[in-house]
Order: C-alpha cells, then sequence, then structure tokens
C-alpha cells in the first residue's frame, strides 16, 4: 500500500476503449489513489490492455463468478493491504478529477461517517445528460429514499474498510442487487451521507448487467425491502408496492417512468447550480 485509498473496480470482458477511458479518469485525480482491479475470469487478460504503473494492482480470478465475488475478493485484499478508504467504480463511468480529494476530505473531517455517495451525472451512451441522481439531505434523508431504492449510484461509494471489518462485505444473498442492501445495511448500522457534488459520469445503458437481469434484480430489491421494513413508516409500504408495480411493467416503460421520476426530483433537490 503506497496510498490511504485505493479504487476497486470488478471487470469481465470490458470494451477496451471504455476500460481506457475510465483507467484514465482515475489516474488523473488531483489526490492520487492506487487502482485495485478484479478481472472476474475474462477472456482475455486484461493486464495486457493496461500499462503498468505504481498504484495498479490486477488480480484474476480463474473463472466468472459474478460482481459480488469479484467485489469482496478486491474488499479482502484492500483491507488485508491496510486501506483506510474504498472507492468503488465500474468500468465505463468517468470520475471527475477532484473525487478522491473531496471524499477524503469528508471522511476525514466526519470519522462518524461509514459510507459516502455523490451525485452522479447519468448519461446516454452517446455522452449526452439525461438526469443527475443522487440524494441530499443527509443521513435521515438517505434512509427515507432508500425505502423506495438505492439513494445513490454504487460506483459513488467510498466505504471506510473498519466498517466493512465490523459489519461485513457485500452478501451473496441479493443477486444484482447487492449494493443496495449494503447501503442499508451501512445506515443501519452506522452513518451514510452523500456530497452534492457530482463526481462521476455514469453511463445508463440498456444492455447493461442491471437491465440484462431486471427481473431477478427488482425481486431481490423487494426482498431486502422486506428485510428492512418498518411496519410504522409508510413509505416502506410505499417502496415495496413500487417494486412490485415495476416487476409488471415492461423495462423500456419503467426506464422512462424512472427517468422522468429523476428530471423532477432533480428541479426540486438539487442545488441551483445543476438544475
Amino acid at each position: 500500500m503506497t496510498r490511504r485509498t485505493a479504487f476497486l473496480m470488478p471487470v469481465y470482458n470490458p470494451v477496451p476503449e471504455k476500460l481506457a477511458l475510465t483507467f484514465n479518469s482515475l489516474t488523473a485525480q488531483s489526490e492520487p489513489a492506487d487502482l485495485v482491479i478484479v478481472d472476474d475470469g475474462s477472456r482475455q487478460s486484461i493486464a495486457g490492455m493496461l500499462e503498468p504503473r505504481d498504484g495498479l494492482k490486477i488480480l484474476r480470478l480463474d473463472r466468472n463468478q459474478g460482481i459480488t465475488t469479484a467485489l469482496n475478493h478486491g474488499l479482502a485484499y484492500l483491507i488485508d493491504a491496510g486501506y483506510e478508504y474504498v472507492a468503488r467504480m465500474d468500468c465505463g463511468d468517468v470520475c471527475d478529477f477532484r473525487r478522491i480529494e473531496l471524499q477524503e476530505l469528508y471522511m476525514d473531517r466526519n470519522p462518524d461517517c461509514d459510507l459516502l455517495g455523490a451525485f452522479a451525472d447519468v448519461v446516454n451512451e452517446q455522452g449526452q445528460h439525461l438526469f443527475y441522481e443522487g440524494t441530499a439531505g443527509g443521513h435521515e434523508a438517505i434512509g427515507r429514499k432508500l425505502c423506495d431504492n438505492a439513494a445513490f449510484k454504487h460506483p459513488t461509494f467510498f466505504i471506510r474498510t473498519s466498517f466493512v471489518e465490523k459489519f461485513g462485505d457485500y452478501s451473496p444473498d441479493y443477486k444484482y442487487a447487492e449494493d443496495y442492501e449494503f447501503l442499508w445495511r451501512a445506515f443501519k448500522h452506522g452513518k451514510v451521507d452523500c456530497l452534492d457534488d457530482v463526481l462521476i459520469a455514469y453511463e445508463k445503458n440498456d444492455g447493461g448487467l442491471s437491465n440484462r437481469n431486471r427481473r431477478a434484480q427488482l425481486t431481490s430489491r423487494l426482498r431486502i425491502q422486506l428485510r428492512y421494513f418498518d411496519p410504522a413508516d409508510y413509505r416502506s409500504y410505499a417502496g415495496a408496492l413500487r417494486t412490485i408495480v415495476a416487476l409488471l411493467i415492461p423495462a423500456r416503460t419503467w426506464s422512462r417512468i424512472s427517468s422522468l421520476y429523476w428530471v423532477r426530483r432533480n428541479r426540486r433537490h438539487l442545488a441551483p447550480q445543476l438544475r
């Protein structure tokens, strides 16, 4: 370990151009961080796709085992190596150059915070802006949003490794929704916040993992909502009902509804400079 923070990025058969785009944004940070890539059994080893450099570590699994296993393999390595923070990232997304600087600064100033997110600029496959996604208002506002769905994008997660050591890594019991359960657990057992800053550009891809496995993901989401269900909070009922409705509506229709939801939410909750 040479730095306090390491990016953790699982990859599987990545498009070389997208891998290079993401890699370049991670190595251009104003506050440098190491980069740990877990190659989840890609047909072609990614080691030959990237220039060797200080702070880059590639962990290759001998076969494809899924994102949860890849993430937990990387987390175990980072904890063993003594890193203080883990910054999640996905291949194809792009980091703002200030991401590590701003998230490290917040965590240092708020030692009670275990998991920090940020806003994402959600773009289409041509890089055009669609909407911003995130949740302003602190821990309690994030809890209210969690009744419905994840409060911010998984690649914005900035995790204190001591929380993982105490409360565990990603659960394999909620396939394609492991980040949602992890965020709920962090909310219940620690403190969670979300920066108002837009720190990643997140590509909304109709062929992505979430869309390809939509029904399984929604089923896992519903099981998570029932696990953390609060009978005294009407939001728990509303959130579970929303997921059931999503299961009944075609993917394209629900995608349009979701986009409209975030556009309207942006108008009401974003800082004026982002509206």
